[in-house]
């Protein structure tokens, strides 16, 4: 007895995607295009650091394992060349070398998020609950309300 084929649909099949994405449809086209943005959170950070380009290259390429030279910041910063864009991976160690968030902040702005550091995470936690406390609050005042006491 011979094999039996399987037809198996080979045919190549479009993807479909949604049309609504999530809630960025109201967002203006190129409005969160973040490279100029970050080409100058990169320039304004190596030129607040008190270590030298070279410096922050070698650093970069000692924390990250990856290599980075003198002419790759050169070049993230120059704004002659644009097709050259800073790895996001890279981000951390930079921000952590210069000791400047601003990249951070530059990649988020437009976002509706931001950064914060311990003690304004601290304060945020503490909103939290005492509005969560002040909510419990009314209930129970609504719920003795209801008991007639």
């Amino acid at each position: 007895m011979t094999k039996r084929r399987t037809t198996s649909d080979t045919a190549p099949r479009q993807l479909l995607l949604p049309l609504h994405s999530g809630g960025t449809n109201g967002i203006r086209a190129g409005r969160l295009c973040r490279k100029e943005a970050v080409r100058e959170a990169l320039t304004e950070a190596l030129a607040a650091c008190q270590l030298s380009r070279e410096e922050v290259a070698q650093e970069m390429t000692r924390l990250t394992g990856e290599a980075v030279s003198v002419n790759h910041i050169n070049n993230w910063c120059s704004e002659a060349k644009r097709e050259w864009r800073f790895p996001l991976e890279l981000a951390t160690a930079f921000c952590m070398i210069t000791g400047d968030y601003g990249l951070i902040s530059a990649i988020l702005d437009g976002t509706g998020h931001g950064l914060a550091d311990e003690e304004t995470r601290v304060l945020a936690e503490y909103g939290q609950i005492l509005v969560e406390e002040r909510k419990r609050a009314s209930k129970k005042r609504e719920l003795l309300e209801r008991l007639g006491a």
